[in-house]
């Protein structure tokens, strides 16, 4: 079973990596990236690499985060709101334009994902999910000279961001392969807190809603977006530690006594 699920993971895999790079070859790409020391800077042959990188880690994101009813339609729904605002702002009306279409069919299908989910996302829905949020934050936030940096998608993205993260350590902490799938993402833990899908489901909106809302402010009034993302990802990586998505370094494998 381990080597059919390496397998469907590295053609899942396969097939993205394609995707992206056609994608990347002839579409937008991540040009500059904000110096946290004052200024600009030019990626140059970086960027193709970079872009990829971004791209990619969107389109696994979202995947990731599809565990409940509702969950990845909501949050990409949100977030592609913000993203519509700092686009419009950026007079990046194309990417503008994207957003509200990725709004639009977040909004038409959520009645129908929501719990209890008459239809469901599925991994290709997921997936397409992210390369939409993918393209428009390429397209309008990241692109160009009028660029507000990486760090602003990452706090609109901020909890499935930080899912993302917890996952990563937990399989190198566990010494396990990045695709197993395991029952320690953010949603799987606040329900062994007690909570129902549903409580889960609005707080996950709210949180994203509240970073959303302070990754546009922070991209109009801040000089330095990237420490307002820095601080809010202690806060999260805290509160993550406190509800088991990870373990401290010192507890090993064996203590843990969880199977991911």
């Amino acid at each position: 079973p381990v080597i059919k699920q390496a397998d469907a993971a590295g053609v899942k895999f396969a097939g993205q990596f394609a995707a992206v790079l056609i994608y990347v070859l002839w579409g937008p790409r991540i040009e500059f990236m904000s110096n946290p020391f004052g200024g600009m800077l030019y990626l140059g042959k970086l960027s193709l690499p970079l872009t990829m990188l971004w791209v990619l880690t969107l389109i696994n994101i979202m995947n990731f985060i599809d565990g409940l009813d509702g969950l990845a339609v909501g949050i990409s729904m949100i977030s592609a709101i913000a993203l519509a605002v700092l686009a419009w702002s950026l007079q990046r009306y194309d990417a503008a334009l994207l957003s509200i279409i990725v709004v639009g069919v977040s909004l038409g299908f959520l009645p129908y994902n929501f719990n209890p989910a008459k239809v469901y996302l599925g991994d290709g829905g997921a997936l397409l999910l992210g390369f939409l949020l993918a393209a428009v934050s390429t397209e309008g936030a990241l692109k160009g000279a009028a660029t507000i940096g990486l760090s602003v998608p990452v706090l609109i993205l901020a909890v499935p961001v930080t899912d993302l993260l917890c996952a990563v350590v937990r399989r190198l902490q566990q010494g396990l392969p990045f695709y197993q799938a395991d029952r320690d993402h953010f949603h799987h833990r606040l329900l062994a807190l007690g909570l129902s899908q549903r409580q889960v489901v609005f707080l996950a909106y709210s949180l994203t809603g509240l970073s959303a809302t302070i990754a546009v402010i922070t991209a109009h009034f801040s000089r330095a977006p990237w420490l307002v993302a820095l601080v809010l990802g202690f806060v999260f990586a805290y509160a993550s530690s406190r509800v088991g998505m990870v373990q401290p370094l010192n507890i090993s494998r064996k203590e843990e006594g969880r199977d991911a």
